[in-house]
């Protein structure tokens, strides 16, 4: 078992920085969304069928990806620290004695901590690879890609398909399951929307009829060739303009009331997806129904952001942190706010190191 933990740990030192999309995992793992899975789709299912739902899909969403950004970036903010009863510890035991906290080796504590958090976003877990000292607790900790690891069924832990020990890795489960296997159905409605959007631009009236006023009833290749012939100068350029000779008037319908169903329905889905990932519609700058305009200070507003929207992903990683096989019995792991709160932050920012 040392010597395999060892060959996994000299991959992963060696492997692509800890922070690579997960899009780029082989192909062999379920949370694979590469142009070969595309391909094989293509193939196997008939044309109008939407590709799986992975990540990199959502974060095409607007929404999604600024939902995604804000939380990870407010959170990779803050960074971790150490407090017993009595409060934090000083800086110099916390910077002698809990360094993998806020100090990594192959990248820096920040980015760590935002692909940590996108871990739990998505996929629901998160894992941490971990080298102990001689007390047993970790002297440094490198997160794992979340293609390279899974539990099985026995719930054992397997990093590159080898079964690890415990001590040797820190998994962090999230609040659910993430907006993968969650969100499935809203991700799908959402790229329908935003397909019929694209349909929209091309031909900005979208209900077209040509009515045939008077003439011999024209047959169905006639009818057929008139409509391709007009669907195609349309999608050209100056296509906002055509002809009909006296036989035939062109009717449109519905284009007030479907341009307002089509702004309704994005705010509606930018609404959806800011409830999925969990942190407020204002946040992606969607409306709810009943939204009205409420006055509230920067302060106010920084401290609801943290305390309703991003405790759901902070949470899961201090509890997991705080536990005694990662510190001793008696102390806790915690983000340090004050910066994010505060109504002036201090001037260099927090105290960070990479």
């Amino acid at each position: 078992m040392r010597r395999d933990a060892a060959a996994i740990a000299d991959s992963i030192t060696a492997s692509t920085p800890t922070y690579s999309d997960p899009s780029t995992f082989p192909i062999a793992t379920p949370w694979s969304t590469g142009e070969l899975n595309k391909v094989l789709f293509d193939d196997i299912f008939p044309d109008g069928v939407l590709p799986p739902n992975g990540r990199t899909a959502a974060m095409r969403i607007p929404a999604v990806k600024r939902a995604r950004n804000l939380v990870c970036s407010a959170i990779a903010g803050m960074p971790l620290k150490v407090a017993d009863a009595a409060g934090p510890l000083e800086p110099a035991i916390y910077a002698a004695r809990y360094r993998w906290l806020h100090r990594t080796d192959h990248s820096s504590p920040r980015m760590r901590t935002v692909w940590t958090v996108d871990d739990l976003m998505f996929y629901g877990a998160s894992a941490w690879w971990r080298d102990n000292g001689d007390d047993g607790f970790p002297l440094h900790a490198t997160r794992l890609n979340r293609g390279d690891w899974t539990i099985d069924a026995d719930l054992r832990v397997r990093v590159h398909d080898q079964v690890v020990s415990d001590e040797q890795v820190i998994v962090i489960p999230a609040l659910d399951e993430g907006v993968l296997a969650l969100g499935s159905d809203a991700i799908a409605d959402t790229k329908t929307l935003y397909a019929i959007v694209r349909d929209r631009l091309a031909n900005p009236v979208t209900t077209t009829e040509l009515h045939q006023v008077s003439g011999a009833d024209m047959t169905d290749t006639e009818r057929d060739a008139m409509l391709d012939h007009w669907r195609t100068a349309r999608s050209k350029p100056g296509g906002t303009v055509g002809f009909t000779n006296r036989h035939i008037e062109a009717k449109f319908h519905g284009q007030d009331s479907d341009a307002t169903m089509l702004i309704e329905a994005r705010n509606a889905a930018a609404v959806d997806m800011a409830r999925m990932i969990g942190v407020s519609a204002g946040m992606l700058d969607a409306t709810t129904p009943k939204a009205s305009l409420n006055y509230e200070t920067r302060t106010g507003r920084n401290q609801e952001f943290v305390d309703l929207d991003l405790a759901a992903y902070m949470l899961p990683i201090e509890s997991r942190l705080s536990m005694d096989d990662c510190v001793p019995n008696g102390k806790r792991v915690f983000f340090e706010r004050t910066d994010t709160t505060a109504p002036a932050p201090s001037p260099t920012g927090p105290a960070h190191q990479d």
